[in-house]
């Protein structure tokens, strides 16, 4: 169609894109799945016909894949995400008894933000302005998810292979209530980013090794 033809048409693009998660490096995270949602069906059946009707609306878990950093320690920071949620390793009869609660895993986990940019990068990029106004402009998000009250439901940590020289990668599922589009009461902000330690948390991290306070 002629309007592909149009140099100021520019369509969304797998591949630009941020996700911030509280404490976890953005340059280190490679795939996101976006928000879903399924509508359940009732249905009625009437002599040799069926009607059916809409129900509840599911919000569907995400996943999201990063590579397991050294430093900082990408496994040791989701180990901890886990903990501040109220998990305890069951040592002894008083710590077995503590268990996971939804304010400490939420809080925990911090605030997820998915990002669609434009071509111009994110605010902080430096990159300039687009030639026409609201084009490609730096900083400019063309779509933006909020995950409310999310929390870890699965944390694979990969394999290990000695006929491979991959980079070992870590898929970390999400629950979730709901996701909002373009939330105009938030600032989209894909966090600052940290090189050599622990990045922003939701959380004060322990030493490694050591349990963190809990949220709850």
């Amino acid at each position: 169609m002629a309007f592909w033809n149009e140099k100021i048409l520019e369509p969304k693009r797998k591949f630009r894109w941020i996700l911030k998660v509280d404490g976890i490096d953005y340059w280190t995270i490679k795939k996101v799945d976006k928000p879903s949602y399924t509508v359940s069906t009732a249905e009625h059946n009437f002599i040799n016909h069926k009607f059916y009707f809409p129900g509840r609306v599911e919000y569907n878990e995400i996943s999201f894949t990063i590579v397991d950093s050294a430093n900082p320690d990408a496994a040791e920071t989701l180990r901890q995400i886990l903990f501040a949620g109220g998990y305890r390793l069951p040592k002894d009869e008083n710590v077995a008894t503590q268990s996971i609660t939804k304010h400490g895993a939420v809080t925990a986990l911090g605030d997820i933000q998915i990002m669609q940019l434009g071509g111009g990068g994110n605010s902080s990029s430096g990159a300039g302005t687009g030639t026409v106004s609201g084009v490609n402009d730096e900083g400019q998000v063309l779509e933006f998810w909020t995950l409310h009250n999310a929390f870890i439901t699965s944390i694979e940590l990969g394999d290990l292979d000695y006929e491979s020289d991959d980079l070992v990668e870590i898929t970390v599922k999400v629950r979730y209530d709901y996701a909002q589009l373009n939330d105009t009461s938030i600032s989209p902000s894909a966090g600052p980013l940290a090189v050599g330690g622990v990045g922003p948390v939701g959380f004060t991290p322990a030493a490694t090794g050591e349990d963190p306070d809990r949220q709850d």
